[in-house]
């Protein structure tokens, strides 16, 4: 009997900065660049808007996009009326529903992702005074990590840090990939501890990440690829 293959596709849209009369149109485009044959997972992160909106605008793009979890650095946190599954590790609210971390499962194999938000972001931004944020971003990456190894098999960081604390975030901790959702580019690259892989993609230059696991003979490969949107 022939050992099963199974794939997972984890999408991630990055500082797409959308036009937010284009938000229909552009649902459209996203649907039709995605293969449907395979399960897939949809991630939106950074500035989701091109120019600075209302809360309520943010929350009303990322309602129709094919969203499953969403990082945003353009909501604030004071409209809790959220329909979307807010991912964030290191920010805290009684009033709004925001993930810790999220589990995607397949038949055999399951992949833990936690998301951290920079310190900066609270200093740029006049965010909800009621929200908590905690700033030991170290302390918070090691209580995921823990959480997940025991429940997953492979664990994403999705970061909004820099490429440096990322790296040091990572050095003694079984994170398999790094995604930044920093407004910047950098270069994709393996780290110094020889396991984690880093990939950073801009999607307001018309490209989404494909990170592609798959899962073969008890073991998972990942494939990190940039999709051109049409």
């Amino acid at each position: 009997m022939m050992d099963s293959i199974e794939i997972i596709d984890l999408n991630f849209f990055i500082e797409p900065r959308f036009e937010a009369a284009e938000i229909e149109s552009l649902t459209t485009i996203i649907e039709n660049s995605l293969c449907d044959s395979i399960k897939q997972n949809n991630f939106f992160a950074g500035r989701i808007l091109k120019n600075a909106e209302s809360d309520s605008l943010v929350l009303f793009a990322l309602e129709s996009l094919p969203c499953d979890f969403v990082c945003p650095t353009d909501y604030f946190f004071y409209n809790t009326n959220s329909n979307v599954s807010l991912l964030a590790s290191n920010i805290f609210s009684d009033s709004i529903s925001i993930l810790e971390n999220a589990i995607i499962e397949a038949d055999s194999f399951k992949v833990g992702i936690f998301s951290l938000y920079s310190p900066d972001f609270t200093v740029k931004n006049e965010i909800n005074p009621k929200v908590e944020f905690e700033f030991d971003v170290f302390e918070v990456a090691e209580k995921q990590v823990n959480i997940l190894k025991e429940k997953t098999d492979f664990i994403i960081l999705l970061s909004n840090l820099t490429k440096f604390i990322d790296e040091d975030i990572v050095k003694n901790l079984p994170i398999d990939a790094v995604i930044s959702f920093d407004y910047q580019s950098k270069r994709d690259e393996i780290f110094s501890n020889k396991r984690t892989n880093f990939y950073s993609v801009l999607t307001k230059y018309g490209k989404f990440g494909k990170l592609r696991l798959t899962y073969e003979k008890g073991k998972i490969k990942s494939k990190w690829e940039e999709i051109n949107l049409p």
